[in-house]
């Protein structure tokens, strides 16, 4: 009698042990299930972010624009006229457009301000005017007091990337210093200490609120902040002048290959990528030729830098196998 009940005990004990196998099994596959469904919905979602044009995400929100601009007759004509150059310029630089919004997205400046590098330059890097250079137009020592270098092969001031991050720590800069974001766009073309004695005069006379519209400045920055204006609402509000803005899409345009000597030049970087060899240097546009600095690393379309770390992991694993025949000792006998 015992011993068939320890049987019976050993028996219910075993199906007990095999049913929580069983359960355990299937929360196992249900929660891969699970996350198979999840990484997929998430991918999907990525997917349909990146098709989305920069225009209609957060990096462009009506809430990014913040400095509340009142446009006279005379500006809205100007915004008007200029409207299809702004689009045409952001059509044709585009590679540079979603790091430039996800920048001023980082470091909270109103998106207003992103008006500068367009109005200034269209976003080309290469533009050089009267002593300015770059999407920026930076003087020499402005650039060199942000930290952009010059080197043999690469000159910082012509890189938008780098440009671009040393025009955010500018305004930044110059915001600290005057408190008001429509000064810092003044002090862009007439310069901080221009505008502060500018702002000081107005309180001797007893202004009370010294702004851009009741200083005293310069008729050729008076000009400028109409221009700022008129392309900053055309960011802002492009159907009110009669145009739309490109699609983008968001995602950004390049990522970064380190290429530790691998690769010396950007011709060499577009056969092996397979990118092509314009957009190559429109992505390295601080480059002042063929010749890579390594230093600097190498942008590539996020498709082709793949592609390119292929071909010299590739090259890597042909060179260490030469090596290998070649001190092996059938070869050192030879």
């Amino acid at each position: 009698m015992i011993r068939k009940t320890l049987i019976l005990c050993v028996g219910v004990v075993a199906a007990a042990f095999l049913s929580i196998s069983a359960c355990s099994s299937n929360v196992q596959a249900q929660t891969r299930v699970d996350d198979s469904q999840r990484l997929a919905h998430e991918q999907e979602l990525k997917a349909q972010h990146e098709q989305m044009s920069v225009w209609e995400t957060d990096l462009a929100d009506s809430s990014r624009f913040t400095l509340n601009l009142k446009l006279n007759n005379q500006e809205k004509r100007m915004a008007r006229k200029f409207a299809r150059t702004i689009t045409h310029n952001l059509k044709t630089n585009e590679v540079y457009v979603h790091y430039l919004l996800t920048k001023f997205k980082e470091n909270d400046v109103p998106l207003e301000l992103a008006a500068i590098p367009l109005l200034e330059s269209g976003l080309n890097p290469h533009v050089h005017h009267a002593g300015a250079h770059g999407a920026w137009q930076y003087v020499r020592a402005t650039g060199t007091s942000l930290g952009l270098k010059k080197t043999h092969n690469y000159d910082g001031i012509y890189d938008f990337f780098a440009a671009t991050d040393a025009g955010i720590k500018y305004l930044k800069r110059l915001y600290r210093d005057l408190g008001d974001w429509e000064n810092v766009a003044l002090a862009y073309n007439y310069g901080e200490y221009g505008v502060k004695k500018a702002i000081a005069r107005a309180t001797a006379k007893g202004i009370k609120n010294p702004n851009a519209e009741n200083i005293a400045i310069p008729r050729s920055t008076k000009a400028y902040l109409m221009r700022f204006k008129a392309f900053a609402d055309v960011l802002k509000k492009p159907h009110e002048y009669g145009v739309k803005l490109p699609t983008i899409k968001n995602r950004p345009a390049f990522r970064r290959v380190e290429l530790a000597g691998k690769v010396n030049s950007l011709n060499e970087a577009a056969k092996l990528s397979g990118a092509n060899l314009s957009l190559i240097k429109k992505l390295n546009s601080g480059y002042t030729g063929d010749k890579i600095d390594d230093f600097h690393g190498l942008n590539l379309p996020i498709e082709h830098a793949e592609a390119l770390e292929r071909a010299l992991e590739l090259n890597d694993n042909s060179v260490a196998s030469n090596t290998k025949v070649e001190n092996s000792p059938l070869m050192q006998v030879r």
